[in-house]
């Protein structure tokens, strides 16, 4: 019978190897980072991160910064989440700032004010150290830069947009919202219906700042409609449903609408469904 100690004392060990790891090479990029434009409003609900390739989860963990116009972190201004809010590619990174400052009367805003003060700058620092699915850091890090503007806090209404259908000569539908609107809602929210309620093929663009909204369609002819899934947001949460920081005392006014789903008619009317 052979023990433990008979194997432990016929071997020995005569030097330990050090196998170095491959090199790898650096591919991951931030490719976009949402909102898109120059500006964003005080009450600002989140950004969006989007990368190149599938993201290791929790990688971004103390990895992603807003800063001031000093440099230095904006404290307690981005909530912390765990599991992280990546999309199913892992390749878009949705980062809030904190709901409970950002929305008036509860206790984090009344002790510590909203994260963001308009007339100021604010900065978002993609770090290097993010990795990709197999454990790769990012190429490079990067940032974007905006100017706080003031806080936006009624309903979108899609009855107020500036909707221009096709006609003599133009067989584009373009929408322009009023507003920056959240980009990945847009791209789920919004679709082109025939008089039949029947889906219109085409291809769908947004502009730099998620503000105007261009169809093209993949033929030619039709009396169309714009439905919109009323959980469309812009970027302080506010979608056509209702106000994120919205009158509790008054739940029936303007800032709710009690619908799924809302049709714009070419005629103007809209219908609630």
């Amino acid at each position: 019978m052979v023990t433990r100690r008979d194997v432990s004392e016929s071997w020995q060990e005569q030097a330990r190897v050090t196998v170095p790891r491959a090199p790898t090479t650096r591919t991951a990029v931030v490719r976009t980072i949402d909102p898109g434009g120059e500006w964003v409003p005080a009450n600002l609900l989140r950004f969006s991160v989007t990368f190149s390739a599938e993201m290791a989860e929790g990688s971004a963990d103390g990895h992603i910064h807003l800063r001031d116009a000093s440099g230095d972190d904006v404290p307690g201004a981005l909530f912390s989440m765990t599991p992280e809010l990546w999309d199913r590619e892992r390749r878009r990174l949705t980062v809030l700032l904190e709901p409970g400052r950002v929305k008036r009367g509860l206790r984090p805003n009344l002790l510590a004010g909203a994260p963001l003060v308009e007339g100021s700058t604010v900065t978002l620092v993609v770090d290097p150290e993010l990795r990709d699915s197999s454990g790769t850091e990012l190429a490079e890090g990067t940032h974007r830069t905006y100017r706080v503007g003031a806080a936006v806090r009624t309903r979108l209404d899609p009855a107020r947009w500036d909707v221009r259908w096709p006609g003599p000569g133009r067989n584009q539908l373009v929408v322009g919202f009023g507003r920056p609107l959240d980009r990945a809602l847009v791209r789920r929210c919004l679709t082109v219906i025939d008089e039949r309620g029947h889906l219109v093929t085409g291809r769908p663009t947004l502009d730099m700042d998620a503000s105007v909204w261009t169809f093209a369609p993949g033929s030619r002819g039709g009396s169309w409609r714009l439905q919109i899934d009323t959980r469309l947001e812009d970027l302080a949460g506010n979608s056509v449903r209702r106000a994120f920081d919205r009158d509790l005392q008054h739940p029936d006014g303007d800032d709710y609408v009690n619908a799924s789903t809302v049709v714009l008619h070419p005629d103007g009317h809209v219908e609630r469904r």
